[in-house]
């Protein structure tokens, strides 16, 4: 029901009315007793979605926990379709940045859109197509697995035989199906974790949003769910990973963010922060020999340029760390072919992950 001032036509007097939008009224004027028929105009539709080639869209989130800032001014987009890695210490503000884009906590300042949906003014709808897993999902041990599915699924209105259906895939897919009348509590740490992205994906999410999700479990086990995680986005859905796990982030993710004391520090590629934040530091390059002998040793060490040498525990390859700005490995090359030193490869190492992390979080102190 609406309320809207009008105008008599006759003695121009205003005139309360009360209707829903689009329906008629009849009125009649109290000061000349005029009858006329009043339509509220429709009420328009504003589109929720906003543009669909981003998936994430923060701007500015700010969290305040008794006036201490754990999220402060954060900001970043994440394409439609992205594998996108969110790095940072423990305490960095992963999590309370995390728990703002899944509607856990309310920002203080600032919004995000998740497929276009704002947090703040359509979370309901934002909620219906993430998918959402913490690092330890909590369930009530005395329900069974597939009851807990079940539950899960009537959060989101699904018929029961598409219901069925879903469960009965993920069960499948995560390797379940024999454990689904089984009691949460009897779960091992690693069933937990998969019983928790069988929840995350019940409402066929198109946004993952993943807090830790392998942390604590075995190699097997994490390289299961990073299959997991390929398979899907290779379908379309767009990942938001928070992980420890760097090898892991480095191996999946097309996109990271690193963010340290409630600050975004840097937002790109891998490559392309390897390139900006690698730059002035020493290069290493790699040799691998058929067997190490030490006059290779001693005819490298002689070069200008070269900084140290390391030999690996099977004295088959020297790690050499030369001066930033220098470009000796040809010189490295002409050294051994002229002191008659077999060599099957000579490789420039490129930055990891760890190299990049490490390196931006040591200078934002």
């Amino acid at each position: 029901m609406a309320t809207k001032i009008i105008k008599c036509p006759q003695c121009k007097n205003k005139v309360t009315v009360q209707a829903n939008p689009g329906e008629k009224t009849y009125i009649t004027c109290p000061q000349c007793n005029t009858k006329c028929v009043f339509t509220f105009p429709e009420e328009k539709t504003i589109a929720k979605t906003a543009d669909t080639s981003f998936a994430i869209e923060v701007e500015g989130l700010v969290k305040m926990f008794n006036g201490f800032k754990a999220v402060d001014n954060v900001s970043f987009k994440v394409k439609t379709g992205e594998i996108f890695g969110f790095l940072g210490p423990n305490g960095a503000g992963k999590t309370t940045t995390i728990k703002m884009l899944t509607s856990i906590l309310k920002p203080n300042q600032g919004t995000a859109r998740i497929g276009g949906f704002d947090i703040r003014t359509n979370a309901i709808d934002a909620k219906k197509i993430i998918g959402f897993m913490p690092d330890v999902p909590g369930f009530y041990g005395e329900m069974k697995a597939e009851d807990v599915l079940h539950f899960y699924a009537e959060f989101y209105k699904i018929d029961k035989d598409t219901r069925n259906t879903k469960i009965n895939e993920l069960f499948e897919m995560m390797q379940l199906e024999d454990f689904r009348r089984k009691k949460v509590k009897t779960y091992s740490r690693g069933m937990k974790q998969k019983l928790g992205f069988c929840v995350a994906l019940i409402n066929d999410p198109k946004i993952l949003i993943l807090d830790e999700p392998t942390i604590g479990l075995d190699p097997q086990t994490i390289h299961f769910f990073r299959k997991m995680f390929m398979t899907l986005n290779q379908k379309g859905v767009t990942i938001f990973l928070s992980s420890h796990i760097l090898s892991e982030v480095q191996e999946i993710c097309t996109k990271v963010g690193i963010i340290n004391h409630g600050r975004i520090i840097a937002v790109d590629t891998i490559d392309e922060l390897g390139k900006k934040t690698m730059s002035r530091k020493n290069k290493k390059v790699l040799i691998t020999f058929e067997n190490i002998t030490q006059k290779a040793i001693d005819a490298i060490k002689k070069i200008s340029g070269i900084i140290d040498i390391q030999t690996n525990e099977s004295k088959k390859r020297l790690e050499i760390e030369i001066e930033s700005g220098k470009n000796i490995i040809p010189i490295i090359n002409q050294t051994l072919v002229e002191n008659n030193i077999g060599v099957n490869r000579i490789e420039s190492k490129e930055a990891t992950l760890e190299d990049i992390f490490l390196s931006l979080v040591r200078k934002d102190k």
